[in-house]
């Protein structure tokens, strides 16, 4: 049982979930172009990032916890 590779379940499902969270990536994405000149370093796109990262981690909690031994 020591020899069989470990597969990280978590990383292959938000491959998968990815693509189901398109819209909050486009408005990531768009935030990251509207404050690219910015210089004095005020503004951020934290909370569209937050945004995305939600997204994938709802769509990855009921099949990753359903996995767990």
């Amino acid at each position: 049982m020591a020899d069989e590779e470990f597969v990280d379940q978590k990383k292959y499902l938000e491959d998968f979930c990815k693509p189901k969270c398109v819209k909050p990536l486009i408005e990531y994405e768009a935030c990251i172009k509207r404050i690219e000149g910015e210089e004095l370093g005020l503004k951020h796109c934290t909370g569209q990032y937050f945004d995305y990262l939600y997204c994938v981690d709802k769509c990855v909690a009921p099949k990753l916890f359903s996995k767990v031994k």
